[in-house]
């Protein structure tokens, strides 16, 4: 399976994005209640980053408050000069006939519509007064319907609440409208429905139900009030009914069933008037009633605003008061500035030209960085084009499944892919680990540019290091295939481990040599390049060290030494060999005076020969004695060579007078030279190779000297 998803990964993009596509096609998905919940929100944000607009003048709201139950803003006086107030005193529900003053005022003062966002189902004192009232203004009146969703069982069907028989007079009918604010899935009023009835609403809950499943009472009234002239055919909304009523004709609302409210703004946008005031003369003739001048051809809702009528809807601005709610969808259908939603084909459109940018971007651009910000573009675009469609175009556009196709199906193809690659990565890594270095094989695989420049060859500083076997080649001749095979595994082993663990680039095998550089793929810098070589050198020492002692009771391994050489200088870094097999190396006299030095160890009687360019590199962290000035084979200018004593900062005490006789040396005291080796032989406490072999070069200098021209230095014939 991981084969398989290695060398098709594209295509298992491709699969994803179809079926994220076919998803957001779904019914199950896109009529689920996340679904829903999740495109409403973004429908929402698409209100609120668009502000709010100002209100209509046109429209005016007078509330029933808590102010109009307890009527304690009025002085008593003004009560009682008052009939209508000393009957708002009454428990409620109120007479009828102060809804019938209210009409009368209103209608005297030049109101061009009363809309009364009130059912008045129960027949209460004043239905007689309140209705000759709504006959005698019945082109310029609305009053409400409501159809409900049953009881238990029954929740399937609509109740419709029409208003009591005795406010419907003959010629009349037309004054009733629904006063439904329907919500979406997740309560949120977003939609209107300027045009219904009872029928299409109980359709709308089973589209297979018949008339017989309706709620008996609906039908038997329906029937009878269209039989009798009293109910309309279609029960307009009671928005729309007051927008044919004010503009004096049949009003056309929008096309659709459903169409989304263009809201204005958040709950205050209409500011309600008091209805209490409008029957005191002295309240009644200041703002904002002004004599009724501010009435005045306006569309006026009267609605409860009071909490104990729990009319409170949420919208995308937050809780509104119904009669509010109503006043924003009158709003805008007056303004005919009603918002459209895509249709399914452009819905279509959009959900397959995000899938296909998405899979753009996940095949077009090679770097997965850039793909993530593409892609963080492209979805930033979108928002951005939707929101302009909203403020500018008065278009919803539906955004969660072009939304989804880009952004799911373009996050999986860039984490899909960078996985991938990555296990690519690791496979190609743990094969080109066999055959190559650590290091070159990450320069391979994670830094390809600069590894096409260094196959074309550059000149650059690194540190190499060379080690090596003592008498190897005399212990093949004797020694078993098998257990020396053995032997040099576990002794590679340890030695390569010693340089990789200091970020060494192992080479090359020589045989049994060891070839490791510092700086060739990627440098830390000369003194770190320089300080991780030394370092290795010591643990190399100390590693041979431990396997001597656990060789010692195996009868199959022999005791081994090895000489190690650590230089630092400029060489050349590029890819040689054959186009069929290519070696990526380096070149120079850098690699050359490292190898000089692992041999010139077998001279010097000592395991570990460092440069003066590794010395001074790293001076500060190792002590160093120093071992002669030598000219080797192939340099006419001699360089300083070091023994590594160990990584202490405290060197010992002889090491200062041995230096100070290299000085007496090099400078022809050879009698103070001599005085001062012996010395420190005596303080290190035993024989000391470099000791004698500068003693023995004393004598014989006494002897005789050596040329005028002698610098000290000595030529090292052999490589």
């Amino acid at each position: 399976m991981v084969r398989f998803f290695l060398h098709r990964p594209k295509w298992i993009v491709v699969i994803v994005g179809i079926l994220v596509f076919w998803l957001t096609q779904s019914v199950w998905l896109t009529k689920s209640h996340v679904w829903q919940k999740a495109e409403g929100v973004l429908i929402d944000r698409r209100y609120l980053l668009r502000g709010q607009d100002v209100p209509n003048a046109d429209i005016k709201l007078i509330g029933l408050g808590a102010s109009s139950f307890k009527l304690d803003t009025l002085a008593p006086e003004e009560i009682t000069a008052s009939p209508t107030l000393q009957k708002m005193q009454q428990p409620w529900p109120w007479d009828r006939s102060v809804y019938a003053a209210i009409l009368e005022k209103l209608m005297a003062a030049g109101a061009k519509v009363v809309m009364f966002d009130f059912v008045f189902a129960s027949e209460t004192e004043g239905d007689d007064v309140f209705a000759k009232a709504l006959e005698k203004y019945k082109d310029r009146v609305v009053i409400g319907a409501m159809l409900a969703n049953g009881q238990g069982a029954d929740s399937s069907t609509k109740t419709l609440t029409l208003p009591n028989e005795r406010l419907l007079l003959p010629g009349s009918e037309s004054v009733v409208g629904l006063v439904n604010i329907w919500t979406d899935s997740d309560n949120i009023v977003r939609r209107a429905r300027y045009r219904t009835s009872a029928e299409r609403e109980s359709l709308e809950v089973s589209a297979t139900a018949e008339k017989s499943s309706f709620d008996p009472g609906i039908v038997a009234f329906w029937e009878r009030g269209i039989h009798e002239g009293k109910i309309p055919d279609n029960l307009t909304q009671i928005t729309a009914r007051a927008a044919e009523k004010f503009k004096g004709q049949i009003f056309t609302p929008p096309p659709k069933k459903k169409t989304f409210i263009n809201f204005q703004g958040y709950a205050g946008t209409y500011r309600s008037w008091p209805v209490e005031n409008m029957f005191v003369e002295a309240l009644w003739q200041k703002p904002p009633f002004k004599d009724g001048i501010a009435i005045s051809n306006k569309i006026v809702i009267v609605g409860p605003m009071a909490e104990i009528f729990h009319d409170v809807h949420i919208t995308p601005f937050g809780e509104t008061p119904g009669p509010e709610v109503q006043a924003q969808m009158l709003a805008a259908l007056l303004q005919g500035e009603w918002l459209t939603e895509t249709s399914d084909r452009a819905n279509f459109w959009l959900a397959l030209g995000a899938i296909l940018l998405a899979l753009l971007i996940c095949f077009g651009i090679p770097q997965a960085l850039l793909k993530g910000l593409l892609l963080a573009v492209a979805t930033v675009a979108l928002l951005i084009g939707c929101q302009v469609a909203f403020n500018y175009g008065d278009c919803v556009v539906t955004m969660m499944p072009p939304l989804l196709c880009l952004v799911a199906t373009g996050s999986f193809g860039i984490i899909f892919e960078y996985a991938m690659e990555q296990l690519e990565r690791r496979r190609y890594r743990n094969v080109l680990d066999r055959y190559v270095s650590k290091n070159v094989a990450k320069t391979i695989l994670n830094d390809r540019r600069s590894f096409v420049e260094a196959l074309k060859g550059r000149k650059q500083p690194v540190t190499v290091l060379f080690s090596d076997i003592r008498g190897f080649t005399s212990m093949t001749e004797s020694a078993d295939a098998d257990k020396l095979v053995a032997q040099l595994n576990e002794y590679f082993s340890d030695m390569v481990g010693s340089v990789l663990k200091n970020e060494g680039t192992l080479q090359k095998f020589i045989g049994d040599a060891i070839m490791a550089v510092w700086g060739d793929t990627h440098s830390a810098g000369n003194e770190t390049d320089a300080r991780n070589a030394v370092t290795a050198a010591l643990q190399m020492r100390g590693a041979l060290a431990k396997l001597n002692t656990g060789w010692k009771e195996n009868a199959d391994r022999t005791k081994l030494s090895i000489g190690v050489g650590v230089n630092h200088g400029e060489v050349i870094v590029g890819n040689i060999g054959h186009p069929q097999r290519m070696e990526f190396t380096v070149l120079g006299d850098g690699v050359n005076l490292a190898a000089r030095l692992e041999s010139a160890t077998k001279q010097f009687h000592t395991d570990i020969l460092i440069g003066e360019q590794v010395e001074k590199l790293t001076r500060e962290h190792f002590i160093y004695r120093t071992v002669d000035l030598l000219t080797v084979k192939g340099k006419t200018k001699p360089v300083e060579v070091f023994g590594l004593l160990s990584d202490r900062t405290v060197p010992p005490p002889w090491l200062a007078v041995y230096h100070e006789a290299v000085q007496f040396y090099r400078t022809r005291k050879f009698s103070e030279a001599t005085q001062q080796f012996e010395a420190v032989r005596q303080q290190i406490g035993g024989e000391d190779f470099l000791c004698e072999m500068y003693l023995s070069r004393c004598a014989a200098y006494a002897i005789s000297p050596p040329p005028e021209n002698w610098d000290g230095s000595f030529t090292l014939a052999d490589k």
